[in-house]
């Protein structure tokens, strides 16, 4: 007895991906520089003391830990805001 075997769906589900990975913002967004052009541009974006030469990998390591900082000022001024913001201000109490 001759075995049937079942057609796969996975290549109908794999081409309706689009090609690349999906990741066409990366792919559009000054795809035609270098990467050492790339680099530069990051290290113009993340402030650091040593503004000299900077291995790749530590400027990698600086701009997460700039991520990190900038996550933790964005995430203290919500906090301020959910906290003053709730206030009335004192004029606007005296008159209610």
């Amino acid at each position: 007895m001759k075995k049937l075997r079942r057609k796969s769906s996975h290549t109908s589900r794999r081409s309706s991906r689009p090609e690349g990975g999906g990741c066409h913002r990366a792919a559009s967004i000054d795809g035609g520089a270098s990467v050492a052009d790339k680099l530069e541009a990051l290290k113009n974006l993340v402030p650091s003391e040593n503004n000299s030469e900077i291995k790749p990998d530590q400027l990698f390591q600086e701009t997460a830990d700039y991520i990190v900082l900038l996550k933790t000022q964005v995430f203290v001024l919500q906090k301020l805001i959910d906290f003053y913001g709730s206030q009335q201000p004192q004029e606007n109490r005296n008159s209610v």
